[in-house]
């Protein structure tokens, strides 16, 4: 299964830093997160796609399109908005 990291604020509110979820394409394991941990609705995706700042990263490499296939080995990290100064 895919892994998923959370960071910030998001490891916080899901009460873990990291889960293996189902999925084959970016968007099925973003949803199966919801699902599994509905804490997190509203806070990565949105009706158009992912939520502004959001930061989607597969293996190290931003991830563009939630259409993205995801293989059984790959790391999928979720960055929430930070703001700063």
């Amino acid at each position: 299964m895919p892994l998923v990291k959370l960071y910030a604020n998001l490891r916080k509110i899901a009460g873990t830093k990291e889960l293996a979820i189902e999925g084959t394409t970016l968007q099925s394991v973003l949803d199966e997160l919801i699902k599994e941990k509905p804490t997190l609705d509203g806070l990565i995706l949105e009706k158009e796609g992912l939520r502004p700042h959001v930061v989607v990263t597969v293996n190290g490499q931003n991830a563009l399109e939630l259409t993205s296939a995801i293989s059984e080995q790959d790391v999928i990290a979720i960055f929430p908005p930070i703001a700063g100064g």
